[in-house]
């Protein structure tokens, strides 16, 4: 059935069935309407007294605030007289934290006087502690209605706190208000005939069918309301009852007779008029906006807009259906062109990069040709973001853009693969100078300083390539080697470029395996800790070793330190490891005393592990869960980190006032002077192998060594000769004031157990050979 034929039904229905009704009900309906108006008003009236019942014990809550919040809420000479009447208050009481009535009273305003508690009073507080639960914080408060043998009265409690409302809560705060005739009258100023107020008695009730309001039966022109008062346990208390007149039923009356003649003429007058109405704003708008929109569906073209005629809900609706079509539409352009564009760059993004990637690598083939692939990795950029942040970072990537995009040629194409990364793909390269020229176009582009935000940024970039067909014949494995060239550059300083070649692959995937491994060395139990005895050169007796690191990689085997030691630095694992290496030393260092050898420990840390601000915590840390002291521990540091001015001296020197020992390794390879040696905290020395291995007597080393033993000594500094390997070498040193020795010739590093085994001999190799 068509919707036009429904309405005309519908309408005839509901005109039928509304002369019916209302002819013969009319009179009920409206006058029912008319007696609900009169009880609404009535409920209305109830709800203003409830509401002067509640801004009662509102008023006598904010009244007692007064005597809850004070330093010492105890000073009974706060409540006199003067405070029940000017509070209207018939009672007060003070409980301490136990429950226990530090102060109470009662006032009568008869006799002018304030009597103590009487013991109804003191069963109310009982029934209060026992049945009430504990303040849940200091804004908490219970107000509410209590029945006394002499009457109803109003009651609210307080916890007493500080005035600054810290601390704990020092007790409970109590006042109580009778209701008596001032206050009912106060209570029932709303209602025009007055209130009455009873006790809640079983019998009471019995009307109320369990409700808590109800209203009487209807008596001549006069309503009757009644509302349940619980006290402030929830037991039934008073009952509060209201008189209304029936005006508005009575005033409704009337208005049913005159209303009844002229209903029936309306209401077909309604009819007719609403069928034309419905036929001709409705209907026929319906049937054009139906019409449009099938031609759109059946076209598919969503540039056709449907034309808007009137200002009604219809025209909404044509309004709404055209701007959903005009947004579908930019939407769908919008699609398109995220498809293809980096929405930051407005380069061309990774899918389309790879699909141009693609179909040169076809034409290549076709034709014989060479084209070239160019990875750029902007250096340093995660500093960018971190020091100068995003908003600066996301401006360099458009600035860089740019610049790469106006170096290469119209032939070229330039992308943006994702965060710092930076594509070029060069078709039909004929020589390998003709990449260079590119890159040198590139190197130079990005050398320029970028203003940035009023800021002068300079920036630097590292380069990868690879060329097909010689270094990959598909796309994803040419931007791998790409990436891998790259890779090498970053490694070895950045800010230039390299090309993929198979040598390269081997040496970057095996720094990459290592440097992946090395994060879960420490889980994977692959580190190990092996001690290099040093001597006392006065002695000979082995005063202390030094823990040396060692790495058996489960793809590589064993890895010389030389290699994973700067590898963990560069990926920032060395703390991890640095702490696991401290706490072992620690542990081993226990086992050796408990072994009866009062060994000391020497433990290289880098600059890195110099930076963390925990590091004298954990060092501390370690110690005491071995039982040690920092005596125990020689930190030696290398010369490079001496150099780096005054910005590590605050923690060394931090270090050294605990109790650390702190040595300058591999001293006379580097480049730091004299001053460095006075000013920063150093103990030790240990003169560089280097020089070790070429001395021999009366030649130009001996003198050096010599010169570096006394300076040493001068500065009050301790001398630790390594690499020694030769019995003269050992002799000489010894001859020349070296303090401590270490080397080949008296122990190669050796594990724990091989430690004890050293130390255990009778005539170690060193004395033999003498």
């Amino acid at each position: 059935m068509k919707l036009r034929k429904k309405i005309a039904l519908f309408i005839g229905i509901i005109a039928l069935l509304g002369l019916g009704v209302t002819y013969l009900f009319l009179h009920l309906i409206l006058l029912n309407r008319f007696d609900r108006m009169d009880e609404a008003d009535l409920r209305r009236a109830m709800d203003d007294t409830l509401s002067s019942y509640q801004n009662e014990l509102n008023m006598m809550k904010t009244s007692l605030l007064n005597y809850s919040f004070r330093d010492d809420p105890y000073i009974l000479s706060n409540y006199d007289i003067s405070t029940y009447q000017i509070n209207r208050f018939h009672m007060i009481a003070l409980l301490n934290s136990k429950g226990e009535v530090v102060f109470g009273g009662s006032y009568h305003p008869g006799d002018e006087a304030v009597s103590p508690l009487s013991a109804e009073m003191h069963s109310l507080i009982s029934l209060v502690n026992l049945n009430l639960p504990a303040f849940a914080g200091w804004d908490d408060s219970k107000s509410g209605i209590i029945t006394l043998d002499e009457g109803p009265m109003l009651v609210t409690l307080l916890p007493i706190i500080n005035n600054n409302k810290s601390g704990p809560i020092l007790g409970t705060a109590i006042a109580g208000r009778m209701l008596n005739e001032e206050e009912i009258q106060l209570i029932g100023s709303h209602s025009p005939l007055g209130i009455r107020i009873e006790t809640a008695s079983s019998e009471r009730l019995e009307p109320s069918g369990g409700k808590d309001t109800w209203m009487s039966a209807k008596t001549g022109d006069i309503l009757t309301i009644h509302t349940v008062i619980n006290d402030l346990f929830g037991n039934p208390s008073i009952v509060i009852s209201l008189d209304h007149p029936r005006q508005i039923y009575k005033s409704g009356l009337k208005s049913v007779v005159s209303f009844r003649r002229t209903y029936f003429i309306t209401t077909l007058l309604m009819c007719i008029a609403s069928l034309i109405f419905v036929n001709r704003f409705i209907l026929k708008r319906m049937a054009s906006l139906i019409r449009n929109i099938r031609t759109i569906g059946s076209s598919h073209d969503l540039s056709f807009r449907i034309k808007n005629i009137g200002r009604d809900e219809f025209s909404d609706v044509e309004h709404e259906f055209n701007r959903m079509i005009s947004s579908l539409q930019s939407a769908q352009e919008r699609l398109k062109l995220q498809a293809t564009l980096d929405p930051l760059t407005q380069l061309p993004n990774r899918s389309f990069f790879f699909a141009k990637l693609n179909e040169a690598i076809e034409k290549a083939r076709k034709n014989n040709l060479q084209i070239a692939l160019l990875f750029i990795d902007i250096d340093n950029f995660k500093t960018v973001n971190d020091s100068w942040g995003h908003d600066y970072g996301d401006a360099i990537l458009k600035e860089i853009a740019k610049r790469i995009t106006s170096a290469m040629g119209d032939n070229d194409l330039v992308s943006r693969l994702g965060g710092d990364e930076f594509t070029i793909l060069l078709a039909d390269i004929g020589e390998k100078g003709d990449i260079t020229a590119h890159l040198s176009r590139i190197q130079e582009a990005l050398s320029a300083p970028h203003m940035i935000h009023d800021h002068l940024l300079y920036i630097t970039a590292s380069i990868g390539v690879s060329v097909y067909p010689q270094n990959g014949k598909d796309a994803d494995f040419l931007v791998k080697q790409a990436d891998l060239a790259m890779f090498h550059v970053k490694q070895t300083g950045r800010n230039n470029f390299f090309q993929y070649s198979d040598t390269l692959e081997e040496s970057v995937r095996r720094k990459k395996v290592l440097g992946q491994q090395l994060l879960s060395a420490i889980a994977n139990q692959e580190l190990e800790i092996h001690y290099q005895p040093i001597l006392s050169a006065g002695t000979l007796e082995v005063i202390k070793v030094e823990a040396l690191l060692r790495w058996n990689s489960p793809t590589y085997g064993s890895v010389s330190p030389a290699e994973f030691i700067p590898l963990a630095e560069s990926n920032g694992s060395i703390v991890n490891i640095g702490r696991w290496v401290f706490k072992q030393v620690c542990a081993d260092l226990c086992s050796f005393h408990k072994q009866g050898l009062p060994l000391k420990a020497a433990v290289n840390i880098s600059a890195m592990q110099l930076m963390q601000p925990r590091l004298l915590d954990e060092l501390l840390e370690a110690l005491e869960e071995s039982g040690l002291t920092p005596y125990s521990l020689e930190l030696e540091i290398t010369e490079s980190i001496l150099m780096s001015g005054d910005s590590f001296f605050t923690t060394l020197q931090q270090l050294r006032e605990h109790g650390f020992r702190i040595s300058l390794d591999d001293f006379g390879t580097g480049f730091s002077s004299l001053s460095y040696l006075r000013r920063f905290p150093v103990d030790v020395i240990k003169i560089d192998r280097s020089f070790i291995s070429e001395i021999t007597p009366g030649q130009s080393d001996d003198t050096l060594v010599k010169a570096i033993i006394e300076l040493s000594h001068n500065l009050g500094l301790l001398v630790v000769s390594e690499g020694i390997e030769l019995m003269t070498q050992f002799d000489m040193l010894r001859s020349l004031g070296s303090d401590e020795l270490q080397g080949y010739f008296i122990s190669k590093p050796l594990k724990i157990s091989g430690i004890i085994s050293f130390l255990s001999q009778k005539t170690p190799i060193y004395v033999k050979t003498r």
